[in-house]
């Protein structure tokens, strides 16, 4: 028996095409819900009560007698326009004014009116974590501004009584002359677990548009056997330590003793390039 099954296929003349029977879901559900979640997270990191980040004020350590609390501060200026070379300590003097205080120096006019030349300068003290050139790194910076100090009376005229000017002589404390007294620092060592760090002192002096260096001794210091080659690491800094738990910070000189405290103030001295 001759069973024939015939088809017939017709070749279609436009574009062929294969249907897949695939199977798509798209599960959104909840979604948004997560991105809440981390949204919450996030902001409970960042504004959580001990933070890494969480900024505390240290003030200076009280001392003897009187359990005193200010820190002083005393800058001194080259007064010679001779080399540096034949100076003596007494070369650098405690005054902004010329010609005592030259070439840094500005005029008693400058000093009493506060005019920009003047007003516009500062000191600014660096803190390093440590006093190698090569690695330090400046964690944070302190502004002393020229408007605060002690004063000194001058003559503007014959004609007229004297005046008080500025002289670069500070004794802040927490009232009056407070700006830089505190320093701002991490609360907690988690982050950044530092506790020593190592100030540097510059004055910028606007008259002239440029800082001028300064070092803890005089070059004239007989203690030091080249002027101009010595160890930077010593006479370039003072040692600050901080008390996380005091929230207290103290200053040291190269030879661990106290200073800033009343009779033995932080000195900083004009350094003179060769």
């Amino acid at each position: 028996m001759n069973v024939s099954n015939n088809f017939r296929f017709t070749v279609p003349t436009n574009e062929k095409y294969i249907n897949l029977p695939l199977e798509i879901k798209w599960d959104l559900g909840g979604r948004e819900d997560d991105i809440q979640v981390y949204q919450q997270g996030v902001v409970k990191e960042l504004t959580k009560p001990k933070g890494f980040f969480e900024i505390s004020r240290y003030s200076h350590k009280s001392y003897l007698p009187d359990e005193q609390t200010a820190v002083e501060y005393k800058f001194y200026f080259y007064n010679s326009p001779s080399s540096v070379t034949a100076s003596t300590p007494t070369d650098w003097v405690n005054n902004y004014r010329y010609p005592l205080a030259n070439p840094s120096g500005f005029s008693a006019y400058q000093l009493y009116y506060f005019v920009n030349q003047f007003s516009k300068s500062f000191f600014k003290l660096d803190f390093y974590d440590t006093p190698e050139s090569v690695t330090q790194k400046n964690y944070f910076t302190i502004i002393l501004p020229v408007q605060q100090g002690f004063t000194e009376q001058v003559l503007l005229s014959p004609l007229i009584p004297p005046v008080d000017v500025k002289i670069p002589h500070m004794k802040l404390d927490f009232v009056k002359d407070k700006e830089g007294f505190f320093i701002y620092w991490l609360r907690y060592p988690e982050y950044i677990n530092l506790s020593t760090f190592y100030m540097s002192a510059k004055f910028f002096d606007a008259r002239q548009g440029v800082f001028v260096r300064m070092m803890n001794t005089p070059q004239g210091d007989p203690t030091l056997s080249d002027k101009f080659l010595f160890d930077t690491e010593e006479y370039f800094f003072y040692k600050v330590t901080l008390d996380y738990d005091t929230k207290e910070y103290q200053v040291f000189d190269s030879a661990g003793n106290r200073v800033g405290v009343t009779g033995n103030p932080i000195n900083w001295y004009e350094y003179i390039n060769p």
